[in-house]
């Protein structure tokens, strides 16, 4: 076996900038990814199950802070997001928002917060969320949709 003198590296990352609209489209797929499981019990259970170490509850809120904290939000615009798109973002935002008032700091394990209102609460409005994304659904992750002209 020949010496790879590369094999303890990390993989190169090719250092080439991507559009606002790519860069946009990508989040979107990571939302309606987000939205699927948040929206599912089942999907929740899966989640938990393929990751045990990982506390399902928490990655709700941690990964809606990952692709959509408040700041990030002003940036999904059109094309990419519709008006109707952005309000969903905002409407779950919302229930997110009290979900987190209406829960405990430290949130009690999966099964156990799915038998409470404000989860079933969140799980309805993801659901709702993405009924509206897959309106237009996902987009390709390496070309834009909405070219310049």
């Amino acid at each position: 076996m020949a010496d790879d003198p590369d094999r303890n590296q990390a993989p190169r990352v090719t250092e080439r900038a991507i559009s606002d609209i790519l860069l946009n489209q990508r989040y979107r797929n990571q939302l309606i990814g987000y939205f699927e499981w948040v929206s599912s019990y089942d999907e929740q259970r899966r989640y938990q199950a393929a990751v045990p170490y990982v506390h399902v509850p928490n990655e709700a809120f941690n990964q809606w802070d990952d692709w959509a904290s408040d700041g990030v939000l002003e940036r999904y615009v059109e094309p990419v997001f519709s008006v109707e798109e952005q309000q969903a973002l905002r409407n779950y935002r919302a229930v997110l928002n009290s979900v987190c008032d209406d829960t405990p700091q430290l949130l009690p394990p999966l099964e156990q917060l799915m038998e409470t209102e404000p989860w079933e609460r969140l799980r309805l409005a993801a659901k709702k969320a993405l009924k509206i994304f897959m309106r237009r659904g996902t987009f390709d992750w390496e070309v834009e949709q909405f070219p310049k002209h």
